[in-house]
């Protein structure tokens, strides 16, 4: 089996596919719902943007996975954030089997309510914002859980920056049905000299509590949680009997901190998680059913690329010559399936291959039967 593929994974690729603004294709394989959330905080009522994403004609019941956000450096930014920053993680996660929940937290984007601007040093409240943000995502798992189409019992909540301590701070509650929780450059900083410290110590406490596993991943390379950091808050967290695994990239674009927007990296370990945990992923045998029907002997390399195929981000695609018995895919990117189909057959075309055809969207064989 020889197989081909571009460099999607290389730096300057990335870096140019996020500085373009993206627009978001329709996918066949995802029903996607863009609506609010009417959620209840403490007696409040408020709306919270969301985007409900699952695999098409998937009818449930789904388990749930929350995706939250992080806090960006100014006011502005805050305001115009939208639930397409997170369209492609939802779904990732949608084709894994999840029904993905994107929430924009009260005061940001076009959600309701508002967050508390500027810093005052003798009160740098970390823990106190943390906690709200996990006030918001508890209050939108009590509405998705109520669908007909979901399964409170097997629940996940993932986030990026401050979103990831959210996610930390939601697993100490223990809620019911909450199994998981994924924190990616997880944390909150502050201008404020010692905010370290006090993040420490609102880890502390919450790996005390925390009875979920946990899943942190970083990059060496993250210039808003350098290593120091978050080795302390893993030994905070760790040493309250917590379960938690920690996993820490190789520098990654140009800053670290975007391993969960930019990277593709920690889709590979949240598969292994999900497997540890008996969670809800793509099965192990679909990699050997790609390569019968590609045609192939089963070997460890033709699995072990299958696999890597079926563990990357969409939009996905992949093109197939019979006559050199040659595969070219292409993955993420640019959010549009039809751009990756594009791709790999351009790939495959000029490997000056005359049979390319594409055999696979996203998971979807669409080639001829195989054996």
């Amino acid at each position: 089996m020889r197989v081909s593929r571009k460099l999607v994974f290389g730096l300057l690729l990335i870096t140019l596919w996020l500085v373009s603004p993206v627009a978001f294709a329709a996918d066949p394989d995802f029903d996607e719902t863009h609506d609010f959330l009417h959620v209840v905080v403490h007696g409040k009522h408020y709306r919270l943007d969301s985007l409900i994403v699952k695999k098409q004609g998937a009818t449930g019941p789904l388990p749930i996975a929350v995706i939250t956000h992080g806090t960006d450096k100014t006011q502005t930014a805050n305001q115009n954030l939208t639930v397409d920053r997170y369209r492609s993680a939802a779904r990732d996660l949608a084709l894994r089997g999840w029904l993905a929940v994107v929430v924009i937290r009260r005061g940001f984007g076009q959600s309701d309510g508002s967050v508390e601007h500027g810093v005052d040093c003798k009160d740098p409240h970390i823990r106190r914002d943390i906690d709200t943000g996990a006030d918001d995502l508890q209050a939108a798992i009590d509405v998705v859980k109520k669908r007909s189409d979901a399964d409170p019992s097997h629940i996940i909540v993932m986030g990026n920056s401050a979103g990831g301590a959210i996610a930390v701070a939601l697993g100490a509650r223990n809620l019911p049905g909450l199994v998981g929780v994924v924190s990616v450059s997880g944390g909150l900083r502050s201008t404020c000299a010692g905010w370290d410290d006090k993040l420490v110590e609102a880890y502390t406490a919450y790996g005390a509590a925390s009875r979920v596993p946990n899943l942190w991943l970083y990059a060496k390379n993250d210039f808003v949680f350098p290593a120091y950091v978050v080795e302390r808050l893993h030994g905070a967290f760790s040493k309250g009997g917590s379960d938690v695994q920690l996993k820490e990239f190789e520098p990654a674009l140009k800053d670290g901190h975007d391993l969960f927007v930019n990277g593709v990296q920690w889709l590979g370990e949240l598969d292994d998680f999900l497997r540890l945990h008996h969670l809800q992923t793509w099965s192990s045998q679909e990699a050997p059913a790609l390569v019968r029907h590609l045609g192939f002997s089963q070997g460890i390399v033709q699995t072990q690329y299958a696999a890597t195929y079926m563990s990357a981000p969409v939009p996905k695609a992949m093109a197939f010559s019979p006559s050199a018995r040659r595969v070219y895919y292409e993955d993420g990117g640019p959010n549009d399936l039809a751009a990756a189909r594009s791709s790999a057959l351009k790939m495959c075309e000029t490997a000056k291959n005359t049979d390319c055809g594409i055999v696979m969207e996203n998971d979807r064989w669409i080639g001829p039967a195989g054996p």
